[in-house]
């Protein structure tokens, strides 16, 4: 599998991927910095908020083969700036997340907020039931 930094705001559920990504135990943790396991660089959400911290994205992405931003679709608000994709000079794949508790029209409108980030690779998931999950596993092998 690809190492991999998940870059996302607050809440969207990056650890809970990371746990499923990974066959662990779903828990809740608040992430609270830079958190490395099995390859995968798991960020704070405060990260892509404050303009202090994205150098150290930058940073980070150095040591991985993916860049994955996460949305959750029920978020409703774009945290990652529009085509932030550039900022990195790997590769970069959307993840959908808690489409379990969203609309069609809200797992859309997720789509469309990473969309404009640069993102053109797009999976749409459901990290408590492993729904979606297979393609997103396919691609990182790949």
């Amino acid at each position: 599998m690809k190492r991999m930094l998940l870059i996302g705001s607050v809440g969207c559920g990056k650890t809970t991927f990371l746990q499923r990504l990974q066959g662990l135990d779903q828990t809740y943790a608040k992430t609270q910095a830079i958190y490395t396991s099995d390859g995968v660089w798991d960020t704070p959400g405060e990260y892509i908020d404050s303009l202090w911290f994205k150098p150290a994205l930058r940073q980070a992405s150095m040591e991985v083969d993916l860049i994955v931003f996460l949305q959750s679709a029920t978020a409703g608000v774009a945290k990652i700036p529009p085509m932030f994709t550039t900022f990195f000079t790997k590769p970069v794949i959307g993840i959908i997340t808690k489409i379990d508790l969203a609309t069609p029209a809200e797992i859309q409108h997720a789509r469309e907020i990473l969309e404009l980030t640069g993102v053109r690779e797009i999976f749409a998931v459901n990290s408590l039931t492993g729904e979606g999950f297979e393609p997103v596993v396919a691609a990182l092998q790949a």
